[in-house]
Order: structure tokens, then C-alpha cells, then sequence
């Protein structure tokens, strides 16, 4: 019983010290965090998004101003930025958004914020490019910032009181919950009945936790996607690349829990055919023995 406890605990933990892994290393990290998010600058959704939303956000701004500036005029501009000055915009836009982030899960205030990102470098290259491009208007465009939501208030509530604790608890973790399953197995009477459990114990909470992950993907981030934020696509592929790391990590403790099991299992079902045929032929070998015997004495 207190076997079957150790090992259930220590399989519990597991998917816990993962994610407080991502946590550290993905996500309060700026460097991984960049790492993860620079490439979407060339993935067709994000890029769309964000300079449909930019090209917007100017051409309102001239309408503001009574600058009759044709729409195509700007989104071509916009559309035209998709190239090295778009990919450090975009560096830069997630360098500042990982500062929010950061920011506001470690607020200790009321309610907090929403996360989003500042397209204001992406505004402020386009503004640039359309005085360039012979458009005088573009001078009157304010320095504004332009923040499009991808998480609001509501989400980060959810989230930021477990954040800091996981972060800090990583270690202790990681020490926990292999020595609890080492614990259970070893005081276990049946060893490789416990490891069986341990392995399928560790690929369920993997499971688990992958089940956690689609309903987080495809239910909760569509439903808090609203006017304003970036369109569902989007929001979808940068949910996608900051999560590789996690992905990545439960599918391999997945196929490693799957795989011990198994081994385990097929090992111990040909241990007990062995010792089952060995029995087997010393008996037929101990009841041919008198037989023998007797056929010697006549």
C-alpha cells in the first residue's frame, strides 16, 4: 500500500516538474523565450496579423487626420516589410512583451493586466518607410503604442500564483519525484509488478498533461481571443512554438514510461515461461528415473 502511494505521488510529480522546468527555462527566460518566438517572423500567420494590424492602426490614423491615404497604398508598404527590418521589429516587439510578461506575473497589485504585444516598432518602421516612400501624411502620425492582446486579465489570474512557486520548486522537484518512485519500488514485495506500475503511472500523468495542453490549445485560447487580440491562427502558432519544449519533453517521458513497462512486462512473463519449462522437464526427467531403474533390474 504505502508502495503503491510512493510511486503514485512520484508519477504525480512528474508532469509538475516539467512544466515548472518550461516555466524556467521557456517562458521567465528571455533568452529561450526569443529563441522560440524569432522564427515566427516568416510564419505566414503571425506575419499577417501583424502587419494587418499595423497597416489598420495607420490608416485610421490618416483618416483621423483628414489624409485621404489609399488602404492598398499602406498594406502593400506593410506587406513589403516582411524582410530583415520586419525580423528585428519583431525580435524587438517580443523582447519588450517578454518584459510585460514578466512584469505583470510577478505583480503583487490587484487585479492584473492583460498580456499582449506593443507593435510600436513595427509602427514606427512602417511610418518611416511610407515618409521614404513620398507619403508627407506619415509625418503626423503620432508615436502611439499598439498593443493587441493574446491573453487578457482573466487568463493571467489563472496563472500567476503558481508561476513564481513552480519556478522555485523546479529542483526540489526533479529530486522528488524520481525518488518517490524509487522509494515505492523498492519497497514494493513485487518489484517488476511496481516498475510496471511506475512506467504507465509516468506515461498516464504524461498523458495527462498532453490532454491538459490540447484543451488549453483549442478550447480556453479561441474563446478568449476577442477584438483587438490577434486573430485565433496566430495565437494558435505562438501558443505552439512556446510550448515546444513542454511537448517535446512529455512525449519522450511518455514513450519512456511505455517502454519500461514493457520491457518489464515482456521480461518477466519469458523469466516466468523459463523457470515454468525448466520445472516442467525436471519433473519429466525425475519421473523417468524409476522407470529406468526397473528396466536395469530385469
Amino acid at each position: 500500500m504505502i508502495s503503491s502511494i510512493l510511486i503514485a505521488l512520484g508519477c504525480l510529480l512528474a508532469p509538475l516538474t516539467l512544466v515548472a522546468f518550461w516555466a524556467a527555462n521557456e517562458v521567465a527566460d528571455p533568452g529561450g523565450y526569443l529563441r522560440n518566438m524569432a522564427p515566427l517572423a516568416r510564419h505566414p500567420d503571425v506575419r499577417d496579423a501583424v502587419t494587418g494590424r499595423v497597416a489598420d492602426e495607420i490608416t485610421l490614423r490618416l483618416r483621423e487626420r483628414g489624409v485621404a491615404a489609399e488602404e492598398g497604398l499602406v498594406h502593400n508598404v506593410v506587406g513589403d516589410q516582411v524582410d530583415d527590418d520586419f525580423v528585428t521589429a519583431w525580435v524587438e516587439t517580443n523582447r519588450l512583451a517578454h518584459r510585460r510578461f514578466v512584469a505583470v506575473l510577478s505583480a503583487e497589485s490587484g487585479i492584473p493586466s492583460g498580456i499582449g504585444y506593443d507593435l510600436a516598432p513595427m509602427y514606427e518602421l512602417v511610418k518611416h518607410r511610407l515618409r521614404s516612400d513620398g507619403l508627407k501624411a506619415a509625418a503626423l502620425l503620432p508615436r502611439t503604442p499598439l498593443v493587441v492582446q493574446v491573453l487578457p486579465a482573466s487568463g493571467v489570474s489563472k496563472i500567476d500564483h503558481v508561476h513564481d512557486g513552480l519556478i522555485s520548486l523546479r529542483w526540489a522537484l526533479a529530486g522528488m519525484s524520481p525518488a518517490l518512485i524509487a522509494s515505492g519500488i523498492l519497497l514494493a514485495r513485487d518489484r517488476c509488478t511496481a516498475l510496471i506500475g511506475a512506467g504507465v503511472g509516468l506515461a498516464g500523468g504524461m498523458f495527462t498533461l498532453a490532454i491538459a495542453m490540447s484543451a488549453l490549445r483549442n478550447v480556453y485560447l479561441p474563446q478568449t481571443t476577442g477584438p483587438g487580440g490577434l486573430p485565433v491562427a496566430a495565437v494558435l502558432v505562438i501558443f505552439d512554438a512556446l510550448t515546444t519544449f513542454l511537448r517535446n519533453g512529455l512525449r519522450v517521458l511518455f514513450v519512456l514510461g511505455l517502454l519500461t513497462a514493457g520491457a518489464v512486462f515482456v521480461a518477466r512473463n519469458g523469466l516466468i515461461r523459463y523457470r515454468a519449462l525448466a520445472m516442467f522437464e525436471s519433473r519429466a526427467h525425475q519421473s523417468e528415473e524409476p522407470t529406468n531403474d526397473v528396466a536395469d533390474g530385469r
